[in-house]
């Protein structure tokens, strides 16, 4: 984005697959859409309107943090951009973080921001700059994972027990269900195989997931597809057929059906519609 101060596409960053600043850095363009293939967090310092995630529309506000997962789609439809705080880290970088409930924050399933309480603001500035000193001077991979976790630690109890964030959720089993839906929802529907993964009956975790996440396993996987079919509509120029047949659609007409029923538009008037926005 020409107003951005600087872009680093995190592949080119020296040394480290991680990038940390307190400026208006654009990691990759901002608009139009683009699916990000990295993690990020980002903490606005100002209220500017919205930006997007997946193409729900949600508020950019000061002191609210928002995380980002790889294949997620992100646009902040303004000229200049806001001000904010952004760490930006590769898969690998991610995987170094052992605490499961923290990469939890992380999941595509919900996309609210958390609020820094106003106590806790000076708190998290100084962590933060503790964060960016160490990656602008010696950069030790092992120090910037210890301040990064600490960080996400505190917005897990920012976040709370909200019905939008999982990352509470002690029951390992659902948190492996999560991750076996993400991996596998192109190609099998069938609930029993989820539950049959973690050593649960369908009835019996779905009882768990209303319970914790008030959802279904089907509609965890009618999200995924959903927002998978919203991605490639956009960011593709396949033809509706060669969509649903990736996305594990035997019927072309069909997952027309299926899309236009939960998003209220048929896959070609949706595509048009973010097209020319």
């Amino acid at each position: 984005m020409k107003n951005a101060k600087k872009s680093y596409p995190l592949h080119e960053l020296p040394g480290l697959a991680f990038l940390a600043s307190d400026g208006s850095t654009a990691f990759g363009e901002h608009a139009p859409n683009h699916r990000i293939n990295f993690y990020a967090l980002i903490w606005f310092l100002e209220d500017k309107g919205v930006h997007f995630i997946d193409f729900e529309s949600l508020p950019i506000l000061k002191n609210t943090v928002y995380l980002l997962s790889p294949n997620q789609v992100h646009s902040i439809p303004h000229k200049v951009l806001p001000k904010a705080r952004v760490i930006v880290f590769s898969a690998d970088f991610f995987q170094r973080i052992e605490e499961m409930p923290l990469r939890q924050l992380f999941q595509p399933f919900h996309n609210k921001g958390i609020s820094i309480p106003p106590e806790m603001e000076l708190p998290m500035l100084h962590l933060f700059q503790l964060l960016l000193l160490e990656y602008r001077h010696a950069s030790e991979p092992n120090l910037l994972l210890k301040y990064t976790v600490v960080m996400l630690v505190h917005l897990q109890r920012f976040a709370g027990s909200t019905a939008s964030d999982y990352s509470h959720i002690a029951d390992k089993r659902i948190l492996q269900l999560l991750q076996l839906l993400q991996q596998h929802y192109k190609e099998n529907r069938d609930a029993g195989f989820y539950a049959r993964q973690v050593g649960l009956t369908a009835k019996r975790i779905n009882e768990m997931l209303r319970e914790h996440m008030n959802t279904t396993i089907s509609q965890l996987l009618y999200h995924l597809l959903l927002i998978e079919a919203k991605r490639e509509l956009y960011l593709q120029d396949l033809s509706i057929k060669e969509i649903a047949y990736d996305l594990g659609f035997s019927d072309p007409s069909y997952f027309a059906r299926f899309f236009k029923k939960h998003t209220g538009l048929g896959p070609e008037a949706f595509r048009s519609s973010v097209k020319h926005v």
